[in-house]
């Protein structure tokens, strides 16, 4: 398994409005999580994905397995997620073509944030949470992976005390924005406490300090409560409600 996220660009103000169209009831599923290659051989699954927002970008966090090169054009030919392109267009920056298949598929290659880190412990779906914080010019994302790495990579390849309800860890970039995301069981403010219990948070904060404009003081975090607001939750291992 493996994640990937992509990143939108919309207009501010109308967080609202966007929430609705991917609102429960609002927005129809994937008719299958399962995709196929152009000659109809099984190439892999959507296993969850979270949508998530702050300010002007807007996050999809994908967690696969399979064959990256069909998502976007297994995604393309799905009727809601068509149906909520077209509601999202007034929203974007940047207008984009996604009726088509081939429309669709370029714009996710485009959309498609560079991952600079990724450690599992178990290979399932959870919950996710994602953060951001904008990234100061000229900031080297090779740079940015390695602290990761250093932070939390040894962390996430040790296996999980009892209780632990942290799972994943991953880290993505794209032009100015850095999002990182964390898997996870249970409810978020448990997995926040541990984040902070043993200073995994603090001290990626403080390493990625440099690489990071206008970063907050170092007393106040970076990563915490303040997560970007999560506008969906989806799980090839959950049934659709009803």
């Amino acid at each position: 398994m493996a994640f990937i996220a992509i990143g939108y660009k919309v207009r501010l103000g109308h967080e609202e409005e966007i929430a609705e169209i991917f609102a429960e009831g609002s927005f129809r599923r994937a008719d299958s999580a399962e995709y196929r290659d152009e000659e109809g051989r099984s190439a892999g699954r959507n296993v969850s994905t979270g949508l998530f927002i702050e300010g002007e970008l807007m996050t999809r966090v994908v967690q696969f397995e399979g064959d990256l090169r069909q998502i976007g054009r297994h995604m393309g030919g799905q009727q809601g997620v068509k149906e909520a392109e077209r509601k999202l267009g007034p929203y974007l920056q940047v207008p984009r073509d996604t009726e088509t298949v081939e429309g669709f598929q370029q714009y996710f290659q485009n959309a498609l944030m560079t991952c600079v880190f990724q450690e599992f412990r178990e290979e399932r779906s959870a919950q996710l949470a994602a953060w951001t914080q904008r990234i100061a010019p000229g900031a080297d994302e090779d740079e940015i992976g390695a602290v990761f790495e250093r932070v939390q990579g040894e962390v996430l390849r040790k296996p999980a005390e009892d209780g632990d309800p942290l799972i994943a860890s991953v880290a993505f970039v794209k032009d100015e924005h850095l999002v990182w995301a964390v898997q996870y069981d249970g409810e978020f403010d448990a997995v926040v406490r541990r984040l902070h219990a043993d200073g995994l948070a603090p001290r990626t904060e403080g390493a990625l300090r440099p690489f990071l404009a206008g970063a907050r003081d170092a007393g106040q975090g970076l990563f915490g409560a303040a997560a970007m607001r999560r506008l969906q939750m989806l799980s090839a291992d959950v049934p659709p409600a009803g």
